[in-house]
């Protein structure tokens, strides 16, 4: 199904864990709203970028976030996140450029400086910026593009 004119549903719901574990990761109908709003939100990206989009984590059901080690409370959960890659360039590169570009968000995390984390809010999206590293292998994150 498609959402908008460069994503469908199904990137947002795909998953090699879901599908290995037989895990439903439908989309329930009161989360749709929130999906198409982060696809609507994820056009500006594409756009900043100039570049495609692969979206390696959209949507996440509560049995799928937990089986990749996700917080309760991620916003995958909402249908208000993706992680992905853009052949535009690096994850902190890609980071800059939205930031540069006045891109809307809530949440931006260059991951482990292998992917992007952003997340929307359908009312206050506080421009929050991350980096997430590891220390005595724990996930920390940094205030701003580290």
């Amino acid at each position: 199904m498609k959402l908008t004119e460069h994503f469908t549903l199904e990137e947002f719901t795909r998953s090699t864990t879901a599908d290995s574990l037989k895990i439903d990761n439908s989309v329930p109908t009161e989360l749709m709203q929130n999906v198409q709003l982060t696809a609507t939100k994820l056009e500006s990206v594409r756009k900043a970028l100039d570049k495609a989009i692969n979206i390696t984590s959209g949507y996440r059901c509560p049995a799928l976030n937990a089986r990749v080690g996700g917080v309760s409370t991620s916003a995958h959960t909402k249908g208000l996140a993706v992680d992905f890659h853009s052949p535009f360039g690096t994850p902190k590169e890609i980071c800059q450029r939205l930031i540069d570009a006045g891109v809307q968000f809530d949440k931006l995390i260059q991951e482990h400086n292998q992917w992007v984390h952003i997340g929307f809010s359908p009312n206050n999206n506080r421009q929050i910026v991350l980096t997430a590293v590891k220390q005595d292998g724990k996930t920390v994150y940094k205030s701003g593009l580290v």
